[in-house]
């Protein structure tokens, strides 16, 4: 089993969304968390609770408050616009981690 280094910065991210452009993903720490939380208005447990009851709205607004860290004149319509069904899975990973943190 390979060791990991808790200490290791996290990198930023770039993406390629629907419009062709590129889009930075801030590095996950308790700061982008954080702000996360703020820009949704639930964190924690309730954002599994609300991936439940409504999944695609909970989704959009979470990519819109990641989006926010890297962009912030992007609103929440321009966000979810920018993610089709295919660019979902980039997104993926950070959803799991976050709804594994929440736990």
């Amino acid at each position: 089993m390979s060791e990991v280094n808790i200490l290791a910065q996290e990198k930023p991210k770039t993406i390629k969304l629907a419009d062709g452009k590129d889009y930075t993903l801030p590095p996950i720490d308790m700061t982008t968390l954080a702000n996360i939380e703020k820009t949704m208005g639930i964190g924690g447990r309730k954002f599994i609770s609300q991936m439940d009851l409504e999944p695609l709205q909970t989704i959009q607004l979470f990519i819109y408050a990641l989006l926010k860290e890297t962009s912030p004149e992007i609103t929440r319509e321009k966000a979810g616009h920018l993610v089709g069904l295919k660019e979902i899975p980039q997104f993926s990973e950070t959803i799991s981690t976050i709804m594994a943190i929440s736990s």
